[in-house]
């Protein structure tokens, strides 16, 4: 409204009297539409093969539902899984969540061709000695197209060579806006292998990413990429781990470490009971404690973007009854789960 005017009700003879003179009232201002917004979670559930499961005595059947408890009590618009490599699993989780989530990708790497994929690219094995790459999308909104990708680039000697790790690229239909997610889950360290070997492992998986999704995806459309991507925000720093893990795959990601006012890490072994327990089995530190899991997009200066990188939550659903101090026996997996919610292009 021009403020030169006096702000007063409209008298009936007056208004009448411009209606007749066929003067429109037009708004002064139009109201703005509201903008388009998507959650994402993302979370690693540790579900190992039933031959793990066996053996570690990692009890995934009495873990797979408290996954998909949380799962649904933080009701994301997608929710991206890695380390569903449990078979039987990972059928019940989709199954269990399919009101909520009606939509869903396959799980990576568990065939090399069909399977219910779009396509399927990358170094994708046969062999009954591969396991499958454990990820997978979960969405509530229809996903029209949805691509697999097995890494190329995989560290001899680790478990990891022995999976068909990758990706999930889905093309989703937000309420008129398309937008593609990448669920990914990257080369991990192994007691045995140099770090720097397994990072420059984890920057190359990134950049088969990237290459990937431009010969897919082109520029038309936004990219959100989410997932356990192993890389150390605290313990890297001195390599410079997170920064160049974004230059690998031309993109932003975002990290509950950029947000002081958390406190936990997606990886606290202190505070997860089953951490602790996994500390054992795997051989690693019990005090072990570090951001591993990111939400992010990416960006080329052409392909549209979100608003800003939003700020990435650890979601921490402890048992009734938990404070700080005690351990989380309610935790279902050895890394807590991040969400995000982006303001669409």
């Amino acid at each position: 409204m021009n403020a030169s005017l006096p702000m007063r009700r409209l008298g009936h003879a007056v208004a009448a009297a411009i209606t007749v003179a066929g003067l429109a009232a037009a708004p002064a201002h139009a109201a703005a539409a509201a903008p388009t917004t998507l959650s994402v979670f993302a979370w690693n559930v540790d579900l190992g093969t039933a031959v793990v499961d066996t053996v570690e005595k990692e009890n995934a059947a009495g873990r797979t539902p408290t996954v998909e408890a949380i799962i649904r009590k933080n009701d994301a618009d997608v929710v991206i899984l890695d380390e569903a490599f449990n078979n039987t699993s990972d059928a019940k989780i989709p199954a269990a969540l399919a009101d909520l989530y009606p939509y869903a990708t396959p799980v990576v790497g568990k065939v090399c061709s069909g399977g219910g994929w779009t396509g399927i690219s990358g170094d994708c094995s046969n062999s009954p000695f591969v396991i499958n790459g454990g990820t997978l999308i979960l969405s509530k909104y229809p996903i029209l197209a949805q691509y697999a990708h097995i890494f190329s680039n995989s560290t001899s000697g680790t478990w990891d060579y022995n999976a068909n790790k990758g990706a999930a690229l889905a093309e989703l239909d937000v309420n008129g806006t398309p937008t593609w997610v990448v669920g990914t889950h990257l080369q991990a360290d192994q007691s045995g292998t140099s770090t720097d070997t397994t990072q420059r492992t984890r920057l190359a998986q990134l950049g088969e990413i990237r290459s990937w999704t431009d010969q897919i995806v082109g520029t038309s459309a936004p990219v959100l990429i989410g997932g356990d991507l192993n890389v150390e925000y605290y313990a890297g720093a001195s390599r410079g781990d997170y920064a160049n893990a974004q230059a690998a795959v031309g993109g932003v990601l975002g990290s509950p470490a950029l947000d002081p006012s958390q406190s936990r890490y997606t990886m606290d072994c202190p505070v997860s009971s089953w951490c602790q327990y996994m500390s054992g089995v795997e051989s690693f530190a019990s005090t072990y404690q570090d951001d591993l899991d990111y939400l992010g997009y990416l960006q080329d200066g052409t392909r549209p973007v979100p608003a800003a990188l939003p700020t990435v939550h650890i979601d921490f659903d402890p048992q009734g009854g938990w404070t700080s101090g005690q351990l989380d026996t309610n935790a279902p997996s050895d890394h807590y789960p991040v969400q995000a919610t982006y303001v669409l292009p």
